[in-house]
């Protein structure tokens, strides 16, 4: 019983923690000098990531004692609609982890977040290329600075690949050939969530068409014609075995044998893939699939997250030396290591190379990316908008378990995807 209660009061400190950076907040440390500065700063993640930013938020104090910093934090699950809130009644945190889509949800204009230019002074800028700087910049304001860069990749167990005589799969239908040997032993190519899933079908789409969803703006600019397309070969995949069903998709299949493959967000690859390479298992980065292996069709590559300071923040100068110390002070950097990714500051990227930390599986898909970084484009926003996904998913499901006929479908989604671009 005492656990139960225990749990129970966790769950409710968190989610008053995440409701409000104005209330409900809680210090790393109690100063009694009266001339600190008290900000705030927000972020989510697992338990790890709670751990090593706390210590990390003690050793900031320690190295700036006139400044206090209050903490917002909880997990990923529901952290953006409450954010939303947040900015929409203008009680956001004053130092943020953000997404980087939200830069074009809520700062189109440059102006929903305070403009770091105009701490050039505090955040050591040069640590960052002029391309990592655009990444943030909206009409001219840099409003956020990227943590680490994120890409979807496709994690292999090669060793089972080696076993059923095949190789790596470089195009769409490599995928359907090793379904063909996988699926009579109950083994499916690839395990995915949703929101991976729309990015693979939206790389085949765009390869297969030369069209896009979306125009430069992230305004839907789709067809009927386009959706029965994504569904059609939605519908394939699932059918043939390729990938396997959402719903009984788990994290832990590619360990446990019952996926060969999976894909998630490089920064998300110790979760994913850690505990398959632990039990000795080969984990091999697959190439982008082609539509032919020579193809150079471009992929998607994004800012994993930023931080970003409130346009509200009451005192710019401490919520920039935070900023700085997050992204480019060496023993937050060993603190933090490549939970995140690897980092795209280049003092704390030092900071982990001369301490050895560069390694496994995470920088292996870190490397992944700087290597095929010149054929990716930033990644349109609206593709991973979550009403958007929602729309899809629930549509889509209707096909796919023999709800709705492919043309019902297509209908259904084009006319709720045309009714939320407005």
């Amino acid at each position: 019983m005492k656990r139960i209660l225990k749990t129970i009061t966790s769950l409710l400190l968190i989610t008053v923690a995440v409701s409000s950076c104005s209330s409900g907040l809680s210090s790393v440390r109690i100063s009694s000098q009266e001339q600190s500065s008290v900000i705030s700063m927000s972020w989510w993640g697992n338990d790890p990531r709670h751990e090593y930013t706390l210590d990390g938020l003690s050793l900031f104090q320690e190295k700036n004692p006139d400044i206090i910093v209050d903490h917002s934090y909880g997990i990923w699950n529901g952290y953006e609609r409450r954010y939303l809130m947040q900015m929409a009644s203008h009680n956001n945190c004053d130092v943020m982890q953000i997404n980087y889509s939200w830069l074009s949800e809520y700062s189109a204009d440059g102006t929903g977040y305070y403009d770091l230019n105009l701490l050039s002074n505090t955040i050591n800028l040069s640590s960052f290329s002029q391309e990592d700087l655009a990444t943030g910049t909206r009409n001219g304001h840099l409003n956020a600075l990227p943590i680490a860069y994120n890409t979807v990749c496709l994690f292999y167990n090669a060793d089972m690949f080696e076993e059923y005589g095949l190789a790596i799969p470089q195009t769409w239908d490599d995928l359907f050939t090793a379904a063909d040997k996988m699926s009579s032993d109950d083994i499916y190519v690839l395990g995915m969530v949703n929101k991976h899933l729309f990015l693979l079908l939206n790389a085949w789409f765009e390869q297969t068409t030369g069209r896009t969803l979306f125009n430069e703006n992230g305004k839907y600019i789709g067809t009927t014609e386009d959706v029965t397309l994504i569904l059609d070969f939605y519908k394939q995949l699932t059918d043939r075995r390729v990938i396997k069903p959402l719903y009984n998709f788990s994290v832990s299949d590619l360990e446990d044998g019952l996926v060969a493959g999976t894909a998630c967000w490089a920064s998300d690859s110790i979760r994913y893939c850690q505990p398959a390479i632990d039990e000795g298992m080969d984990i091999a980065i697959g190439s982008y699939l082609r539509i032919a292996a020579d193809d150079q069709s471009e992929w998607y590559i994004k800012p994993a997250t930023m931080y970003a300071i409130s346009a509200d923040c009451r005192d710019p100068e401490a919520c920039g030396r935070l900023v700085d110390f997050l992204l480019n002070d060496p023993d937050y950097a060993l603190l933090q290591g490549t939970e995140k990714g690897v980092p795209v500051s280049a003092s704390a990227r030092q900071a982990l190379f001369e301490s050895g930390q560069l390694t496994g599986i995470e920088y292996q898909a870190g490397e992944f990316i700087t290597d095929n970084i010149a054929h990716m484009n930033l990644i349109n926003p609206m593709l991973e908008n979550a009403e958007f996904q929602d729309i899809f998913k629930s549509i889509s499901d209707r096909y796919i378990y023999d709800e709705a006929t492919l043309e019902e479908a297509a209908t259904d989604l084009q006319r709720e995807l045309t009714i939320l671009a407005g």
